[in-house]
């Protein structure tokens, strides 16, 4: 079967490593034709920019919830099967509320989230020091730890999947973009590239984050994502890193103003989801360096004596499912689409039962979630 997936982000990554894998008996997948098409480098685009926590930390949806605990353990099979690779991180996630109003909150999260079966436990100040010695929390926090929790370097994980894709004999085209599906009546029959080429394909595998709307539409197809151009849209947020803090997180901290986790190059990632308003496609430069300046005082109160800058803030823009939920399945004859907010989280886990469904075998696990649901 012709395969042509449109994005190497850590969905496109993690399918077409799937696709590839060698299947014992020669199984879905064995004999496939696939190419990834990228308009950057895999990991470009928001999985290299986003916060990417690994975590099934809200428990309002229990089958919700349980697809994405399987989703955690399916992150670990990954990582095993390359060898405890440095862009895996499961380090644990620290978070605290301090407001009695936010501490009823997160005490009902947390006996909710345990009533689940989920690791997770409440913690005193001096456990809190064992783990992120760096770290204060005010007087009177109440404190959750929650240890099977973690993030990946997001970019380098896609270009690991998307690398040993292609060792087991995938095409990768990187620096061109798919700027419309090729159909024949209501079968999708491939992707047209912005250097005028054309891709043929069996299935035609949409797992291109926030543009996935526009490709979609080239054939008068509709997908319910947020528009990040939208004014207020949720889509759009601002990610910080700062220079060298070497050693002064060991995991995530989500305080109720700040969350921090250590970054690939030895700095820090630092967020706040209240200072993401108005970052649209039009943020000015200077209200990016406020937000950046807001983080950094933010993050100096969380870790006191911090000595680092800020070295950079990326804007992120997030594929935002309207209700929230993944996108996934047959569109059109021809046409599968994989698009989802979490997909940090996600992204290995469906790409084992897109696979089958890609191959004729319809997944249970999936129904609810369907593109094209009312």
């Amino acid at each position: 079967m012709r395969i042509v997936i449109v994005g190497a982000g850590i969905i496109g990554a993690a399918l077409a490593d799937r696709l590839t894998r060698p299947a014992p008996g020669g199984g879905p997948g064995a004999r496939d034709e696939v190419t990834v098409v990228e308009a950057r480098e895999p990991g470009a685009g928001t999985s290299g920019a986003s916060y990417a926590w690994l975590n099934a930390n809200d428990p309002g949806d229990p089958d919700y919830h349980r697809l994405r605990t399987a989703a955690l353990a399916t992150w670990r099979d990954v990582a095993a099967g390359f060898g405890a690779p440095s862009w895996y991180r499961p380090v644990g996630n620290t978070m605290w509320a301090a407001a009695e109003d936010e501490k009823a909150r997160l005490s009902d999260r947390v006996a909710r989230l345990a009533g689940l079966g989920y690791p997770v436990e409440l913690i005193d100040a001096d456990r809190l020091r064992e783990l992120e010695p760096h770290v204060r929390a005010p007087d009177g926090a109440l404190i959750a730890h929650y240890p099977g929790e973690g993030y990946v370097y997001g970019g380098s994980a896609a270009r690991a999947l998307v690398r040993r894709a292609r060792e087991s004999g995938a095409e990768v085209v990187t620096g061109r973009r798919a700027v419309g599906l090729t159909t024949d009546g209501d079968r999708v029959t491939g992707v047209r590239l912005d250097d005028g080429r054309e891709l043929g394909a069996d299935v035609t595998v949409c797992a291109a984050g926030r543009h996935s709307p526009a490709l979609l539409a080239t054939a008068g197809i509709a997908l319910p994502l947020v528009d990040p151009a939208e004014p207020g849209s949720a889509a759009p947020c601002l990610i910080a890193t700062t220079t060298a803090a070497d050693g002064v997180l060991n995991g995530l901290v989500q305080a109720p103003d700040l969350s921090a986790r250590p970054a690939e190059d030895g700095g820090l990632v630092l967020e706040a989801t209240d200072l993401d308003a108005g970052v649209d496609e039009s943020a000015s430069p200077e209200l990016v360096r406020t937000v950046g300046a807001e983080l950094l005082a933010r993050a100096r109160v969380l870790v006191p004596g911090l000595a680092a800058d800020i070295a950079e803030v990326r804007r992120c823009v997030r594929p935002l499912p309207a209700d929230g939920y993944p996108l996934v399945g047959f569109q059109r004859p021809g046409l599968y689409t994989v698009v989802t907010h979490s997909g940090i989280t996600l992204g290995p886990h469906l790409a084992v039962p897109a696979d089958r469904e890609i191959h004729g075998e319809p997944s249970p696990e999936l129904v609810p979630y369907r593109p094209d649901r009312q």
